[in-house]
């Protein structure tokens, strides 16, 4: 089987497994579909050692492992949201039964503590030009559009805006630095999508 192929094969094998997650979180099955899961990774990973991929395949590639990536990252929140889920009623039976004790004295509130950033990390991209680099913005940017329609964040802009977008962030940043790549990386953060952007460093760029 060529590269091709099992590229090709590899979506098609991550879109089934998304539609058996959709049929567990409704109810339809009896039993998250972690083997298939655990199997598909393995394949997704080992693809990714292949050392003999040309430019077109590595994009497709990369694609398909920020959607995965998406697709993991949203499923262990839903796994983890179920659990937790499951776990409320038997505690709150248990503390329904227990009796009301009164506390020597109030007990002081803790002190309040910030809010660690929650941040993870789905795509990421450098690019020149943002008319040059076409192959590299289109992968971005559909990793940008699975990230949105799996986080929930309702219609995503055009390619067109997608684009004058990224050509604004680069603008702005090489008003304040030279350089001649624009990193750009796309997070989950705080359960919201969050596209950034810096300067890539020479030793970055080398790499």
């Amino acid at each position: 089987m060529g590269l091709d192929e099992e590229i090709a094969l590899l979506e098609k094998r991550i879109l089934q497994l998304r539609i058996q997650f959709d049929l567990f979180f409704s109810g339809a099955l009896p039993k998250p579909p972690l083997e298939i899961r655990e199997e598909l990774d393995k394949r997704v990973k080992r693809l990714g050692t292949t050392r003999d991929m040309k430019l077109a395949q590595r994009f497709l590639y990369n694609s398909l492992l920020n959607r995965w990536n998406i697709f993991g990252e949203l499923w262990n929140k839903r796994l983890q949201a179920r659990e937790e889920g499951a776990r409320t009623p038997a505690l709150a039976r248990r503390r329904k039964t227990e009796p009301a004790t009164v506390p020597a004295r109030p007990a002081a509130p803790p002190a309040a503590r910030p809010s660690a950033v929650e941040r993870r990390l789905l795509a990421r991209t450098a690019i020149r030009d943002a008319t040059d680099s076409q192959e590299e913005l289109q992968a971005f940017y559909r990793s940008f559009l699975a990230a949105r329609q799996e986080n929930g964040e309702g219609k995503a802009p055009s390619f067109e805006k997608f684009r004058t977008e990224i050509q604004r962030h680069m603008a702005a940043i090489r008003e304040k630095a030279s350089c001649e790549k624009v990193d750009f990386r796309l997070y989950l953060e705080n359960k919201r999508i969050a596209l950034k952007a810096k300067p890539l460093k020479d030793e970055e760029n080398g790499s």
